[in-house]
């Protein structure tokens, strides 16, 4: 029997419209510009407003791809401390928000690889239920909102099992939002690597989460 509310979960998952490539977004829209220029003018308060503007989500990122929370809180420290120590490099390319993916990512590969293989797999599942639980659910009835909680558990358990390299350019396309073309930016490979990482990972995402898919039934 397939798991109730699967699909609305994950439909989102597998087919959202996609957003504007980042080349056809005009810098005017980009709402940390203001806040950066008076960073590096000097004001303190402005790179404060910045972290406050941007640790929630950088955060849920590294959770997703660290599969700690503690990992997670460490490298949301590292992001910031290198944003702060080398904010100099963003030259207004592309919107300030994917030079701080690109920041957080790198503190993520760069964690993971000092923390090697220390941590077994039934640890990092342990830590998937945190992945599950960044955000409250909308639902108020308790046997729909348990069986989301374990949907949620089981997506960021299978999504954490996936190589870093297809993990990374899901979490960012489909949970964060980001466009093909900002993906390449912030993982600095070609938009044809992103779009055929995005594809295995979900490939991979579907076969793992068979059992819990929603087939339509067939016609009578």
């Amino acid at each position: 029997m397939s798991h109730p509310r699967v699909t609305a979960l994950t439909q989102p998952l597998f087919d959202r419209s996609r957003p504007l490539p980042a080349s056809d977004l005009p810098r005017a829209i980009d709402p940390d510009l203001d806040l950066v220029d008076r960073w590096r003018k000097g004001e303190v308060d402005a790179f404060t407003a910045l972290v406050r503007r941007h640790q929630r989500r950088v955060f849920g990122l590294l959770l997703r791809m660290l599969g700690s929370r503690e990992e997670a809180e460490d490298a949301v420290q590292d992001t910031f401390l290198n944003l702060h120590r080398h904010g100099h490099r963003f030259r207004r390319e592309s919107r300030f928000s994917t030079f701080v993916y690109r920041v957080a990512i790198n503190a993520a590969l760069n964690r993971r690889r000092s923390l090697g293989r220390r941590r077994s797999h039934s640890d990092a599942f342990s830590e998937a239920q945190a992945v599950g639980h960044l955000g409250p659910s909308a639902e108020t009835d308790p046997e729909s909102a348990l069986a989301e909680d374990q949907l949620r558990t089981r997506l960021a358990r299978e999504l954490h099992a996936l190589p870093e390299k297809l993990r990374a350019p899901v979490v960012l396309f489909d949970i964060e939002g980001l466009s093909y073309g900002e993906i390449a930016e912030v993982l600095q490979v070609a938009e044809g690597t992103v779009k055929s990482r995005i594809h295995r990972a979900r490939q991979a995402l579907r076969a793992r989460l068979a059992d819990l898919v929603t087939r339509p039934e067939s016609g009578s």
